[in-house]
């Protein structure tokens, strides 16, 4: 096994996510003359030896496509197992860029919207990215019982600072302190056109009129079926845990721990390797979480994650 495994052929390559005004991102189909022809990918090609990821997106989307690219932000490396060998996926964000779209190798190409795809096959290893496009890098878990200020002004700085995806967990309050705290957070967060989900609590959710819900592991292992009219968001802490989230259609997972952290203080962190090996066998977007800081997003996109979920950090800096 271990000499087939030396024997496996590994490519590395640099991939485009390409928007244009509308939003919508560019697909093309492989043509007749490459392997997996029929499937729809994401731009890009093989990074040559000696080559940066970025300096082979910029030359193959101008090869394959005929653009310039003026700025592309480094997000997620995914790894896929393919029959004969191995690859290793570098995804841009291209948000600037000039020139004509064109097909310059017999490619079809064609621009989708992302929570439609409406192109198909994709190629397995691009599946994942349609799920987490509309994330961003940041999984915002309140802690109002731990901050030392007003939470719900702190709140509303960080929403204006960018923060889009929010997670109500108040563990200490009392039930009716807590439902009006959620209603306090979901009205201001309408405000900044951010999504807040309520932690474990399907019907709370419901009557509060909130974006999503929260599953802890126990209660996403205890459930056969999930809602499909809310963003929903669950726990994990082994790879059993993730599987159920894909069996059920959840829309994104965390992970954790990562790192030590005050809130489990005897768990054994996963580290960054073991966080990266879990969950580059899953096409479901996975936030990093436990003892993250904000300059661990980058590690968690090079782990294959889309972003940091954080409870202190987030409300402290």
């Amino acid at each position: 096994y271990r000499i087939q495994n030396l024997m496996r052929k590994k490519i590395e390559a640099a991939v485009g996510i390409i928007f244009n005004q509308s939003s919508h991102i560019l697909m093309a189909e492989r043509p007749k003359s490459k392997t997996w022809s029929g499937w729809w990918e994401f731009p890009g090609g093989k990074i040559e030896l000696g080559e940066s990821s970025l300096h082979a997106l910029i030359r193959e989307l101008k090869e394959e496509i005929g653009i310039v690219v003026h700025d592309a932000e480094k997000w997620i490396i995914r790894k896929y197992a393919y029959d004969n060998y191995d690859v290793t996926l570098h995804f841009y964000k291209v948000t600037k860029w000039s020139g004509k779209v064109e097909a310059k190798e017999q490619q079809r190409l064609s621009w989708v919207i992302p929570k439609q795809k409406l192109v198909t096959p994709v190629l397995p290893a691009n599946e994942l990215i349609f799920k987490a496009i509309p994330l961003p890098d940041v999984y915002a878990i309140t802690n109002a019982f731990e901050y030392a200020g007003d939470f719900l002004e702190q709140l509303k700085k960080k929403l204006n600072d960018g923060v889009k995806l929010l997670q109500i967990r108040e563990k200490s309050m009392s039930k009716k302190n807590y439902v009006e705290f959620c209603k306090k957070i979901i009205h201001i967060a309408k405000n900044f056109n951010a999504k807040v989900l309520i932690n474990s609590d399907i019907e709370l959710a419901y009557k509060l009129d909130a974006d999503g819900v929260h599953l802890n592991s126990l209660l996403l292992n205890n459930l056969s079926d999930i809602p499909k009219d809310l963003i929903v968001a669950a726990s994990c802490h082994s790879k059993k845990d993730i599987e159920k989230t894909i069996e059920l259609g959840v829309d994104f997972a965390v992970l954790s721990p990562v790192q030590q952290t005050q809130s489990h203080p005897h768990a054994a962190p996963l580290g960054w390797e073991s966080f990266g090996d879990t969950i580059q066998k899953f096409n479901i977007p996975i936030y990093a979480l436990g003892g993250m800081q904000r300059n661990d997003i980058n590690n968690a996109f090079n782990a294959g994650g889309v972003g940091i979920a954080s409870q202190r950090s987030i409300w402290n800096t």
